[in-house]
């Protein structure tokens, strides 16, 4: 769940920048491009973005890092009291689809209460973050090569799924930010956001639908290893060979149709030089991104 809580948290920053445009969309159809966006952030985005998050965690006092505990704490409590609140007034079974939930006015007031207690809850870490700004700013421009190419790959997937429509209010809105380039890709380190991020979760990317499990070994590596894993829907199945910032290095499988179950595949990893990597099985219903160490 604390790794989930991260992941929700860091994938916002790259849904409110990216997909604001096709805002008008029904639930119906925003579902592909969220599923390839959320496959494209697991396996680039967040390594890299877990990565610099550790690098700063030395820097931050016992007490800011007891606090920030806290505060993921009451976050994800709020995420929760939210969720039981939108499931209580969500529309009854048979009721035309896309249909909002109608909230009564004690439910209402449940949901404006909750948004204050999370902007509080925020105010406090942005006051926090303030203290670690230089820092932060070090970190963030370490990956900015990084956040141009994310910055254009994400657009790249809104544009290819938006309606011609869509497509020019898409063109409209890239006009009237004309100069200001890849610097809005800020929001990727806004402080506060990256500040409460758990340096200690999990590295695995939840949310991933394709493989159930997996496992790798001996880990650290040799130089042949061995992987399982398991298939939910039979299709196409490759896995790549990504470096410590999230970048393909080479293909360890090219694309081969496999069968729903428990698959296994001897890897070659002679030649690796010691150091953090990443293996990434992309099957046809979504991706699974997990770290290795080879010594």
């Amino acid at each position: 769940m604390k790794s989930r809580f991260t992941y929700s948290l860091v994938l916002l920053l790259v849904l409110a920048a990216t997909v604001a445009g096709l805002a008008r969309r029904s639930p119906r159809e925003q579902r592909p491009i969220r599923r390839e966006i959320r496959a494209y952030f697991a396996a680039n985005v967040l390594p890299v973005l877990r990565q610099q998050r550790q690098k700063l965690e030395p820097q931050l006092t016992a007490a800011d890092r007891a606090q920030l505990a806290t505060y993921r704490t009451q976050l994800k409590a709020l995420k929760e009291q939210g969720r039981a609140l939108r499931q209580a007034a969500a529309p009854a079974a048979g009721s035309t689809p896309g249909t909002r939930p109608v909230l009564t006015e004690a439910q209402r007031e449940q949901a404006r209460q909750l948004r204050f207690q999370a902007r509080g809850i925020m105010l406090n870490v942005a006051q926090m973050a303030q203290r670690y700004d230089e820092p932060i700013g070090q970190l963030a421009q370490e990956v900015q090569p990084q956040k141009e190419k994310w910055a254009t790959d994400i657009k790249s997937i809104v544009a290819k799924n938006a309606t011609p429509e869509q497509q020019e209010q898409l063109a409209a809105a890239k006009s009237r930010r004309h100069g200001q380039g890849p610097g809005q890709l800020r929001r990727f380190f806004k402080p506060a956001m990256f500040l409460l991020m758990d340096p200690n979760a999990p590295a695995e990317a939840p949310g991933e639908r394709g493989v159930s499990t997996s496992s790798f070994y001996p880990n650290p590596a040799a130089a042949t290893t061995q992987l399982e894993y398991e298939v939910k829907k039979a299709g196409p199945v490759s896995i790549d060979l990504l470096d410590k910032d999230g970048n393909k290095l080479r293909t360890l499988l090219p694309k081969t149709q496999q069968e729903k179950g428990s698959q296994r595949q001897q890897l070659d990893l002679s030649g690796l030089p010691t150091g953090t990597y990443f293996y990434k099985i992309t099957t046809k219903s979504g991706t699974q991104t997990r770290r290795f160490v080879k010594e």
